[in-house]
């Protein structure tokens, strides 16, 4: 160890030359932020927020779901004609087959009633219809005549069943499926989907098939306990 021949204020003068006392604070200080900065990067870049909704959904009495030819005519015409593509993952009818643009593995595609849910339909008050949503609709949709005055109680009917306008094309991972699909999960979660960072979409998608994974062996398990004890 070098012997220290003489120390001065804001320094130590020792054999080897004088040691400034300032630096060594700088470098302590430097220590501390380096520390913090390993540790930053340490931490996971994606924070993971897992809730349980309690939702309550109140439904009008209606009749069992049935497909109307009218619905029926705009599904097919949308879905296959149009081949439009799914909001979300983007895969159509036409490449559903091709695993390369079917990403999610979906199986088929749906239309979902984004505005006006059919099983509300029965619910919904034609006054407020023609007051708060008409106005917009014939904002957005100025060609179509059928916004430009109010419209019937039949009419607001069948605008829900199968208007193109309350209607989107959705693959069926991406409109039922657990913990994908707009039907599952909340829409501020759901919504941004499509516009998601593919490498930030790929970390999403793998944790998430992660988790039906787990969900669908502790469901096996619970089976195998039951047949068990039956």
């Amino acid at each position: 160890m070098a012997k220290k021949v003489k120390s001065q204020k804001g320094a130590t003068v020792s054999s080897r030359g004088p040691t400034d006392l300032s630096s060594v604070a700088r470098l302590t200080d430097q220590r501390h932020t380096q520390t913090q900065v390993e540790r930053l990067k340490a931490a996971p870049t994606i924070n993971k927020k897992q809730r349980l909704l309690d939702e309550i959904a109140f439904y009008p009495k209606h009749a069992k779901r049935t497909e109307t030819k009218d619905y029926i005519a705009i599904h097919k015409e949308m879905v296959v004609k149009r081949d439009l593509p799914c909001l979300v993952c983007g895969v159509k009818n036409s490449t559903l087959k091709d695993p390369k643009q079917n990403t999610y593995g979906a199986k088929q595609m749906e239309t979902h009633h984004h505005v006006v849910e059919w099983a509300l339909a029965n619910a919904i008050d034609p006054n407020r219809f023609n007051t708060i949503l008409r106005p917009n609709l014939a904002f957005r949709h100025g060609d179509n005549a059928l916004y430009r005055q109010n419209m019937s109680e039949q009419e607001i009917k069948d605008w829900v069943d199968h208007s193109p306008d309350n209607l989107w094309v959705l693959c069926d991972v991406h409109h039922r499926a657990k913990y994908f699909g707009i039907h599952e999960i909340t829409y501020p979660i759901w919504c941004p989907m499509d516009l998601l960072k593919p490498d930030f979409e790929d970390y999403v998608h793998q944790e998430l098939s992660r988790e039906a994974a787990v969900g669908k062996a502790k469901k096996g398990a619970g089976r195998a306990v039951k047949k068990k004890r039956a």
